[in-house]
């Protein structure tokens, strides 16, 4: 569990969206954009690693979401 209850808020509504959405993206494609192995992607969304780049990762995902399918 992160910190911020917003931040594991938005881990479960990214891992909502893209179970609906795979060929949307995928945990691998978005390690790609943001420059991260689909491994870290992984376990920051499942919230098994809470660390700060861990949380920064899940909010840019979110905001990266929001702006370009409107989640």
């Amino acid at each position: 569990m992160f910190i911020h209850m917003e931040t594991n808020h938005k881990a479960e509504a990214i891992k909502a969206w893209m179970a609906n959405h795979k060929e949307l993206e995928t945990q691998g494609t978005l390690g790609q954009r943001f420059g991260k192995s689909t491994t870290f992607v992984n376990l920051s969304l499942n919230k098994r690693m809470t660390t700060k780049g861990a949380e920064t990762l899940v909010n840019e995902i979110y905001e990266y979401l929001v702006e370009k399918y409107g989640i």
